[in-house]
């Protein structure tokens, strides 16, 4: 058996832990299937480790992975057997005495044991919940008061995509409201909570969540806005029992510092009538196990999320799986749909109906704020289309410096000492001419450097520490301390505080000139003294991950050379989610090739979860049949 230094001048990216897997698992089988082995668990654990949930045989059949041709240290890599033979290979390694507690094979993936049971606890829960659950005629008759308040109860020929999706997800137990930047998902979520409430004789216990408490913080304030703004008496007496207070999904689960076993499991469920789960696509398989699983067999669940966005950075992305690649979705309706549609939404155009379809999926097409030449990009971005990218692009590399911060869509070259000087006091001068925490605070959200890398030129760390260069001394470079301006975004959560990882704020000097954070909540200002400060990183700029969920008037994201393990974070969906978190303008620093790169490097996470669901769902079809 060769060494792991062997392995690894024979193999790009392999890391420790996949090399010692499948030594010591390959060495349980017989000599003749010893090397084979080796290799398939090597790229079974690398895959997983880069984020999939299962090994597709048929993508690695007939192929070389894991070369390079890197001049400093070329690896030729392996080259795998035909898909045949990948199929006995992995047959014979899930049903081996000595190594089938370890693995799973199944219609052409082959998966670890633990991401099977997983996939297997997602499935079956959705598959609970997904039989339709029609209205009765007393719960529709509770509802059409309040629906004119909800929405337009206009005849149109346009249509209304978020009506849509709340009245079909009603008499659902689960649904999946997917849509990209403004087209409603908060408007949507809210109204459909309100119409769950009406529907019920009985006050719902309603719980809101998402993966992190940033995202759960903005859920709380975006659904109470929302419901703020809907009247009418009708609404006014559901209103009390809307919550609109979200958590965390891990402190939903109740997990605890030092144990394994959170709070509540499937011993000890939540007890919730409704589950909404927010900014779904950073929902990774197991965190989504651990919650469905925790759940009552009664609790409806809805996920809301857009599929594309950057997936889950542990393995599996439950919600890209759900909606799949065609997420125009809500294009067809099952007939126990178009007849609710038909008795509720009478005024709206008519759907295909197609029973031999689950209609799960329901995808917001319309966006009502993010439009103009930043809808076009983001469509191209989305679709792999580089000339539609191309045509929205206006080069700034001729154009005057101090006018770099543009609306719509620009590009220029990496700057180079005096451009990027110029670069930074166009980006952060509000920042720089704030008179208070206030305007500072306010200032956070003019501008936002974006890199999709940490470390090196281009990524997060060097561009905080060259706009520091521009106007600090070098006492403060580099050594983290706080200074009077300085920008900051908390890591850890603080729920004695109210801080949750990713929150941003300022630090400034008070009257006296002692230095506090600020941060807004819930629109109003708070200060926090330094030695109450959880974890914090400066933040001009941030990683495009970090960045999910947040807004700002512009964007400047920056595309570096990249080699190795970087290279494969330059992806299409990426570069979407940054360009989406601005809303006036989005800046692309680096050359056209390096944009042509990124759009053709498409995020695909192997998953067997949706044709699970299908086939599950179809059975439960046929059998009723």
């Amino acid at each position: 058996m060769k060494s792991l230094n062997q392995i690894q001048q024979q193999l790009d990216d392999i890391e420790a832990i996949d090399y010692y897997l499948a030594q010591h698992l390959s060495q349980r089988v017989d000599g003749e299937y010893k090397e084979a082995a080796f290799y398939l668990i090597v790229a079974l654990s690398y895959f997983q480790r880069h984020g999939h949930s299962c090994l597709n045989l048929d993508a690695i059949a007939d192929k070389t992975l894991f070369d390079s041709d890197d001049d400093s240290a070329p690896r030729p890599g392996i080259r795998f057997a035909g898909l045949t033979p990948l199929i006995k290979l992995a047959q014979y390694l899930s049903a081996h005495p000595q190594t089938q507690a370890y693995f799973v094979y199944n219609h052409g993936k082959l998966y670890t044991q633990r991401y099977w049971e997983f996939e297997t606890v997602v499935a079956q829960q959705v598959l609970n919940r997904i039989q339709s659950r029609p209205l009765s005629d007393t719960a529709l008759q509770r509802i059409k008061p309040v629906w004119q308040r909800l929405f337009s109860c206009q005849n149109t020929t346009v249509q209304d995509w978020q009506q849509l999706a709340t009245a079909c997800a009603i008499s659902q137990q689960f649904a999946v409201i997917n849509g990209g930047p403004g087209t409603g998902k908060t408007y949507t979520v809210t109204r459909l909570l309100l119409a769950l409430q009406a529907a019920s004789e009985q006050p719902l216990t309603i719980k809101l969540a998402a993966p992190t408490g940033k995202a759960a913080q903005r859920l709380t304030e975006s659904v109470s806005d929302t419901l703020q703004k809907i009247t009418g008496e009708e609404v006014e007496k559901l209103k009390p029992f809307i919550s609109t207070n979200a958590s965390t999904l891990h402190r939903l689960l109740g997990v605890r510092p030092l144990q394994i076993t959170p709070k509540h499991h499937k011993d000890n469920p939540i007890h919730c009538d409704v589950l909404i789960i927010d900014e779904a696509s950073m929902v990774d398989l197991a965190l989504m196990a651990r919650v469905l699983s925790a759940l009552e067999s009664n609790t409806s669940v809805y996920l809301v999320g857009d599929a594309n966005q950057l997936p889950a950075v542990e393995s599996g992305n439950v919600l890209e799986a759900l909606v799949g690649k065609d997420n125009a979705g809500t294009a067809v309706v099952s007939q126990a749909q178009a007849d609710l549609l038909r008795r509720l939404c009478p005024h709206l155009p008519l759907l295909p109906v197609d029973d031999k379809v689950l209609s799960t999926v329901f995808t917001l097409q319309v966006s009502q704020r993010f439009s103009g030449k930043l809808a076009v990009a983001a469509k191209g971005i989305r679709e792999g289309d580089v000339n539609g990218l191309e045509s929205q692009i206006v080069n700034l590399d001729n154009l005057d410096k101090t006018s770099l911060i543009q609306k719509d869509v620009s590009q220029m070259a990496f700057p180079d000492g005096h451009g990027l000087r110029h670069l930074i006091d166009a980006s952060f001068k509000p920042l720089f001419n704030a008179s208070s925490p206030e305007e500072a605070l306010t200032a956070l959200s003019y501008c936002r450097w974006l890199s999709p890398v940490r470390q090196g030129e281009g990524g997060v760390e060097w561009l905080n520490r060259e706009v520091e260069k521009r106007f600090l001394s070098a006492v403060y470079l580099g050594g983290g301390q706080h200074y009077h301006g300085r920008p900051i975004m908390v890591t850890q959560n603080d729920y004695v505080q109210r801080l949750f990882n990713g929150d941003t704020g300022v630090i400034w000097a008070d009257k006296e000139g002692r230095l506090r954070a600020y941060f807004l909540d819930n629109n109003k200002i708070r200060s926090i003294s330094l030695a109450r400060l959880p974890k914090v990183e400066t933040v001009y700029a941030m990683t495009i991950h970090k960045s999910q969920g947040s807004e700002f008037d512009h964007v400047v994201i920056w595309l570096p050379k990249s080699t190795g393990k970087a290279a494969t974070l330059f992806t299409r969906e990426l570069l979407y989610t940054g360009l989406t978190r601005a809303k006036k303008g989005c800046l692309l620093v680096g050359p056209s090739e390096r944009l042509r790169y990124v759009i053709g490097a498409q995020t695909e996470r192997f998953s067997g979860l949706y044709q699970r669901i299908v086939a599950g769902w179809q059975a439960h079809q046929s059998e009723e049949k």
